[in-house]
């Protein structure tokens, strides 16, 4: 089998699953955590393919964490050349979050702890609501979290990409303060 861009097949809860790879740099600024891979994401080999996935790593590029890709490339090279790496709770990819139960979730959330740990993560940015809540086992708030996340770092939700356009550039304003205290 051919694999394209971040491809690989893996064993996930017994069974084997073509999934996206995650994408540790060494050493780890940041990590952007989805809930789950879409299946065109997968289909394609790159994190956040669809319009909205984008719409938020342009945010997250205007914020300062990473350069907007050439043409012709793709956000996980600049991401990665920023020391940003990207990876999923739930390695299974499914059209969307309903079809992600919560024992997978929690299943998800103990490997990317373990995870974080090991890589001594910093920063966690979730592009969704979805996996900031399976993350902190609770309801997270748009913005950086009060408390720290399982890992002990920090855990920023971002804006839904949809919200208010005002709202989402005093919120997107606090990653950046935080991007240059670094």
């Amino acid at each position: 089998m051919r694999f394209v861009g971040y491809q690989e097949s893996i064993q996930w809860m017994g069974a084997p699953v073509m999934t996206l790879a995650d994408l540790w740099p060494d050493p780890t600024r940041a990590m952007i955590v989805g809930l789950n891979p879409a299946p065109t994401s997968v289909a394609i080999g790159h994190y956040y393919q669809g319009a909205t996935g984008q719409r938020q790593l342009n945010r997250l590029a205007d914020a300062g964490l990473f350069e907007r890709p050439t043409e012709g490339t793709f956000f996980e090279e600049s991401a990665l050349a920023a020391r940003v790496g990207f990876t999923d709770l739930v390695k299974r990819p499914t059209v969307g979050e309903k079809d992600v139960p919560r024992s997978e979730q929690r299943l998800g959330r103990d490997r990317l702890t373990a995870e974080l740990r090991r890589h001594d993560v910093p920063l966690v940015i979730c592009v969704f609501r979805h996996p900031a809540d399976a993350i902190l086992g609770r309801k997270s708030v748009v913005g950086f979290q009060e408390a720290p996340a399982a890992g002990g770092c920090q855990l920023f939700r971002m804006p839904g990409p949809f919200e208010n356009a005002e709202r989402a550039s005093a919120i997107m304003a606090t990653l950046r303060q935080y991007l240059a205290r670094e």
